[in-house]
């Protein structure tokens, strides 16, 4: 019996060499059944993946490939295939959003050209494949140099990508002028996660495009939007992230969240993450951490902001762990600041959380939401205007 597994895992893997070969066949209808054969291969868990990376074979024994690579022939058939016909490029798109949960990987594709037609692909108001282009965006700019070229970027005017056209406003200023491709992201993700814009997707992925872009300095100067010294306007993109962190899907406010979180680490825009005429960042941290509770002193919700007022029995706080745990952490670095810790004083925010924690049931967040009461609690008169530094370097928070 394990002889002839052997024997049938051993067919297995020539099978699936054989269709490599197919992949940049003349004949489309090859192609299309070749990738399809493929994908099923390049899951994470699939026995037969390790065929695909850089193994001490006499193919590749010259070393030039770093391991968990893949042989560079696939990648760019899958490339070239993501452009082919409809059915092929998604599988080709597929395929490469498993393939790319490596590092190596994701080095492979960072091409200018090919991230070009992923950009291209997620604009194009009629593509069908938009939200895979979305995913696979979001395991790339796991890179820093992917993230600086995106940063950089712009769209051309007269691009023979018809882009969001049944907006005239957007429509408009891609015909007149060239566009930074990263804001024309941000829109679709603010206004199209109802598929209001492209029928056939959500962007919900975007989501972790944020997340991704935020764990870097450059990243968050471009969502906080100002420098350090100018002031924040109602065009920073964080305006339009914020609004999501209550949003039914898990993808997009938990890379939100997540941003938001990475966002904090800029203590030099702390003012105006909090200030009600700046980001007014409490509510959006809050809310997903509120539940249906009354108070024992209705009264005492009046000094809580405005949004997180009156909330109603049907109210429900976040259900993931991990995002109620990067939310309390979030308000843990916004208290770095004596100024910033008055203000979360003044509006509640030690009530607000000591509810929370009376119905937590993670041991993680409740040591998070216990630091942080510490340092609302905190007697400044001790310890003068000196930044909080955090406990030990096993628990310093770091970027999500």
């Amino acid at each position: 019996m394990k002889r002839m597994n052997q024997d049938r895992a051993g067919s297995d893997d020539f099978q699936f060499i054989q269709l490599i070969e197919f992949l940049h066949d003349r004949n489309p209808e090859v192609r299309r059944l070749a990738v399809h054969g493929l994908l099923p291969y390049t899951a994470a868990n699939h026995p037969s993946r390790s065929i695909l990376n850089n193994l001490p074979t006499a193919e590749n024994s010259s070393g030039d490939l770093k391991p968990g690579s893949i042989k560079p022939g696939i990648i760019e058939d899958l490339k070239r295939l993501s452009e082919d016909q409809h059915m092929t490029a998604h599988d080709a798109f597929s395929a490469l959003i498993n393939l790319s949960d490596t590092a190596p990987v994701v080095e492979q594709l960072n091409d200018p050209d090919f991230l070009s037609v992923i950009f291209f692909t997620i604009i194009d108001h009629d593509s069908l494949l938009a939200d895979l282009a979305c995913m696979l965006l979001s395991n790339l700019t796991k890179l820093d140099s992917i993230v600086n070229l995106c940063l950089s970027s712009t769209i051309p005017p007269h691009t023979s990508h018809p882009t969001i056209n049944q907006d005239e406003s957007l429509s408009a200023r891609l015909k007149k002028s060239t566009s930074p491709l990263m804001d024309l992201l941000i829109e679709l993700f603010a206004r199209g996660d109802r598929k209001q814009i492209n029928p056939h997707a959500n962007f919900d992925f975007l989501a972790s495009v944020w997340a991704n872009l935020s764990a870097s300095p450059k990243g968050r100067d471009y969502l906080v939007g100002v420098s350090h010294s100018s002031t924040v306007t109602s065009e920073a993109p964080l305006f339009q992230l914020s609004p999501f962190t209550e949003h039914p899907s898990l993808i997009r406010r938990g890379g939100v969240i997540s941003a938001i979180k990475n966002c904090c680490f800029a203590t030099e825009v702390h003012d105006q993450l909090l200030s009600p005429t700046g980001f007014n960042l409490l509510p959006a941290i809050l809310l997903p951490l509120m539940g249906p509770e009354a108070l024992d002193d209705p009264e005492e919700q009046d000094e809580f902001p405005v949004e997180c007022q009156l909330l109603g029995p049907d109210k429900r706080r976040e259900t993931d762990p991990n995002l109620r745990l990067i939310l309390v952490e979030s308000l843990i670095l916004l208290a770095t600041y004596p100024f910033q810790r008055e203000i979360m004083r003044k509006k509640k925010v030690y009530r607000i959380v000591q509810i929370l924690h009376l119905d937590e049931t993670s041991e993680n967040v409740q040591e998070s939401i216990e630091r942080l009461v510490n340092l609302l609690m905190r007697d400044e008169s001790e310890q003068g205007t000196k930044q909080i530094h955090e406990l030990d370097d096993e628990d310093q928070l770091v970027e999500v």
